[in-house]
């Protein structure tokens, strides 16, 4: 729970960093580099607790966007306003699948089978 919540929040960050940063879009590729390495270390701490693990490989492959869009900026030189929609979206993609793994907890989950 505390994995996803932190994920949460690295998702916020990347939405506000692609808003926020001047041009919109213009997020540096270490910043990149370290939300897409958190997300994955805490996509991974959050498989061990997690109902279901979809959530967390959805995750793990949003970093491994992030990762590779960082390198194809490094290489590319891409233009702020695709870097902006990327990083936005992915962003949105992060924290909205890792708050549905927080509350995702369904009633009968840990109920005794009735056998």
């Amino acid at each position: 729970m505390i994995a996803n919540f932190a994920t949460v929040l690295i998702g916020l960050w990347l939405i506000y960093r692609a808003i926020f940063s001047i041009p919109p879009g213009d997020t540096s590729q270490i910043e990149l580099v370290a939300a897409g390495g958190a997300v994955i270390l805490f996509a991974l701490w959050a498989r061990r607790t997690d109902f279901m693990t979809w959530h967390s490989w959805t995750n793990i492959v949003l970093a491994g966007t992030i990762l590779l869009f960082a390198a194809a900026q490094r290489v590319l030189g891409i233009d702020p306003l695709v870097s902006f929609w990327v990083i936005l979206l992915t962003g949105i993609a992060v924290a909205v699948t890792a708050m549905w793994s927080t509350l995702y907890r369904p009633k009968d989950a840990h109920a005794p089978s009735a056998h």
